[in-house]
């Protein structure tokens, strides 16, 4: 990052008095302006939980290998960044036929009581510049660096639930779902639209974009569509665990802020995140049989044909 100033807007958020907002140099109050933006879009409201018919519970244990944690550490990019616990891929990797018992054992106990350890719920933050001006820390976005042993139990639980959850997200989700792109979500709703035109009539289309997204997903309401899912069991207490009692930390120009809680939203930069982000914005889906609706991750577009001015 450019050790450019950065801008506490949040104590001056009237964009259109931008020369009266505070400017700070000193690397640790950077540290800390950035630490409070990113805080700001989380939400701690208490939503209303709906309880509908609760599918009976599928997936409820897991209890994973020595074989399969070996083959997940061997597995792993020695060129990711390390999180906040600083143990670099590259040791894991290279001491993987020692280390697999003791993580093998760490693994199960965690799945077991349904827990994940604290240290693997600290997220080091680090401000990566999107554009215009770069005084101003709403023009950067965060990058969340996890600690990669806690990557590793996620892409065994993940390699576990995808086949369940692929029966249960829509098809006309086309974000992160093997085979579906940005372009057959494009391609959709082309078709859509052409057969619609080729019989004469038109269509209109509204487009959704839900700001800050993956932040503000409320955890209870995420734990109750996953029991509603099919999860049960130790399995649903590990994602509660998972998902609650969160913190992270901004890392800027060698400076590391206090931690501040994560009240809301999926762990970014996880390998769990965007699965469950699919399942707590399925509902969306759930159109009118008058409309259409396709999904790339949250950007939505609902669209439906006009044969009348009644419509």
């Amino acid at each position: 990052m450019s050790p450019s100033p950065a801008t506490a807007f949040l104590n001056h958020p009237d964009q259109s008095n931008l020369t009266s907002r505070p400017i700070a140099t000193n690397p640790s109050e950077v540290a800390d302006f950035f630490k409070t933006c990113f805080a700001f879009v989380f939400t701690s409201g208490n939503l209303p939980v709906q309880h509908p018919n609760r599918t009976d519970p599928v997936l409820t244990e897991l209890k994973v290998t020595e074989l399969e944690v070996e083959t997940l550490l061997n597995s792993l990019d020695t060129n990711k960044a390390t999180g906040s616990d600083e143990i670099p891929a590259r040791f894991l990797k290279e001491t993987a036929s020692i280390i697999t018992p003791s993580i093998c054992k760490l693994f199960n106990k965690s799945l077991q009581q349904g827990m994940v350890p604290q240290d693997w719920k600290l997220a080091n933050v680090v401000p990566v510049y999107k554009k215009a001006d770069k005084e101003y820390t709403e023009n950067y976005r965060s990058i969340s660096l996890l600690p990669i042993i806690s990557k590793v139990l996620e892409r065994y639980i993940f390699m576990n639930i995808r086949q369940h959850f692929s029966g249960i997200i829509y098809d006309h989700q086309h974000g992160f779902q093997q085979g579906k792109s940005c372009v057959t979500n494009l391609l959709e709703a082309l078709d859509y639209i052409d057969t619609c035109l080729d019989k004469g009539g038109q269509v209109d289309m509204v487009y959704l974009d839900m700001s800050k997204a993956f932040d503000r997903i409320n955890h209870k309401r995420l734990t109750q569509k996953l029991a509603n899912s099919g999860i049960g069991g130790n399995l649903l207490k590990w994602f509660q665990s998972y998902l609650t009692d969160r913190r992270q930390h901004v890392t800027v120009l060698g400076v590391t802020s206090k931690s501040l809680p994560v009240c809301s939203g999926v762990p970014q930069g996880s390998i769990l995140g965007p699965t469950l982000f699919l399942l707590y914005v399925n509902d969306l889906l759930e159109a009118p049989t008058s409309s259409r609706a396709a999904m790339f991750a949250d950007d939505t577009k609902i669209f439906s044909a006009i044969q009348s001015q009644n419509d």
